[in-house]
């Protein structure tokens, strides 16, 4: 059998692909400290707003934005309320008293629920 030199280092190249593949690459520097959520703690304000209450079909509603969260802070009657679970129909609400309770809700953007208050502040855990 014969051989072209085509062959030959198609052949030649071939056998070294595999190796040159599984090269881990540069070397990279375990030892330097890279910036990524699990190393940073950090401090952040919550996200705190006023809804105001609106009486619908008889039933008095908590107007909130749209985007609306966990995490976000309410200040619902003089108290500030932490948001827990959010749906489309009620929002659960977690109070200083540490009970929690269900707030019927209309998401709906108003000039008074979009202005954003400073709330407290968050040391945020390393991941």
């Amino acid at each position: 059998m014969r051989l072209s030199r085509r062959s030959f280092f198609v052949m030649l190249l071939s056998l070294l692909a595999p190796a040159a593949l599984g090269h881990p690459g540069a070397h990279r520097h375990p030892h330097v400290r890279r910036w990524g959520g699990r190393w940073l703690r950090g401090r952040r304000w919550r996200i705190r707003r006023r809804p105001a209450w609106r009486v619908i079909r008889g039933r008095r509603l908590l107007v909130v934005p749209l985007a609306v969260a966990s995490g976000w802070e309410l200040e619902i009657d003089d108290q500030v309320l932490l948001v827990d679970d959010v749906y489309d129909d009620y929002i659960v609400v977690h109070g200083p008293d540490g009970g929690s309770r269900k707030i019927p809700v209309v998401k709906e953007d108003t000039k008074q629920n979009l202005e954003e208050f400073e709330g407290s502040e968050v040391l945020e855990e390393a991941k």
